[in-house]
């Protein structure tokens, strides 16, 4: 069944086939979740002075990629479910976007983590504060990041590498060249980015784990108290950042946005941006004590609308 109707020279309704639709209607509903939850998050930053430090700086432009996926999805699901009509001229430019844009986020996102690492190795290691001392260098890294992406994704289109997939009532896709190219982006994407990430991580928790320059048992408490503080937030994050995120990483080369297997994929990856605030929330005493200071206000004007009648008795005279 065709569903690209050309309606002009000029303009083309642009939609999906019903099974596609059915098969992102789950990853709609979740975007749809996603949306309250990270207003939230964007909410108590803008509110709450204690959560905004330089040093979150990573996670927080980690957190704004997510939110760019949010509304990546919503935009072309919206134009697909309501058959929007596009210029001619300016669908082969959406069909870029749409097959190329969620694969940069997802190697930003896995750079973007690992800066957020390296920074805080040097803070722990080498007791330097990145953030104040070398921020050029910290500006820099993240010019870098962002910009690194889009130039491997975009040279491999002119070299043959990679090629645009098109069909009607489909996402626009990558289709990929040879099983070299495949092995390249794997290497660039995922390989590179998780084993520096456990790398950097693992000489942080060496570091504070070290206390045999240390002779105060307080001192050495205390790194310990830190040191399972670290281990607990790194674990929990990166776990569930590797269980949801690492199926469409390193699915997406081999298996087309339209099948099964990518569709499960993106699902689990959409699942993941819905939640990254929230593990944010938790592993994060800072932002645990203004959600529960939200909370605890929005509970207690409840309280003072809602308050008990009481009945005063009077003393009868006799």
């Amino acid at each position: 069944m065709n569903t690209t109707t050309i309606v002009s020279n000029s303009c083309v309704v642009l939609s999906w086939a019903e099974e596609v639709v059915a098969a992102r209607t789950p990853a709609f509903v979740i975007c749809l979740i996603a949306l309250p939850i990270h207003a939230l998050f964007w909410i108590h930053l803008l509110f709450y002075s204690s959560v905004r430090e330089k040093g979150m700086i990573w996670l927080y432009i980690y957190l704004l990629s997510d939110v760019f996926l949010i509304f990546r999805f919503l935009l072309f699901f919206g134009l697909r479910t309501n058959k929007v009509c596009i210029l001619t001229s300016t669908r082969i430019y959406l069909c870029y976007f749409e097959a190329t844009s969620k694969f940069y986020t997802n190697i930003f996102q896995s750079y973007i983590l690992l800066g957020l690492n390296v920074c805080r190795y040097i803070q722990i290691v080498h007791n330097l504060n990145v953030y104040t001392k070398n921020r050029r260098a910290v500006i820099l890294a993240l010019a870098i990041v962002f910009i690194a992406p889009v130039a491997n994704i975009a040279f491999q289109f002119p070299i043959g590498w990679a090629a645009l997939w098109r069909r009607s009532g489909g996402l626009c896709d990558i289709s990929y060249a040879s099983v070299g190219t495949r092995v390249y982006n794997l290497i660039v994407t995922y390989i590179i980015p998780v084993t520096s990430n456990i790398l950097f991580l693992g000489l942080c928790i060496r570091c504070i784990s070290s206390t045999g320059n240390i002779k105060n048992q307080q001192i050495i408490n205390n790194r310990r108290k830190f040191h399972r503080t670290i281990l607990k937030q790194s674990l929990i994050f990166y776990t569930i950042w590797i269980v949801l995120w690492s199926p469409y990483v390193l699915s997406f080369q081999f298996v087309n946005n339209n099948s099964l297997a990518g569709i499960f994929t993106s699902l689990l990856n959409y699942i993941q941006i819905a939640i990254d605030p929230a593990i944010v929330a938790i592993i994060d005493v800072r932002f645990m004590k203004a959600w529960k200071n939200t909370y605890k206000r929005i509970f207690k004007k409840k309280q003072t609308h809602v308050q008990p009648t009481t009945t005063i008795a009077t003393p009868k005279k006799y």
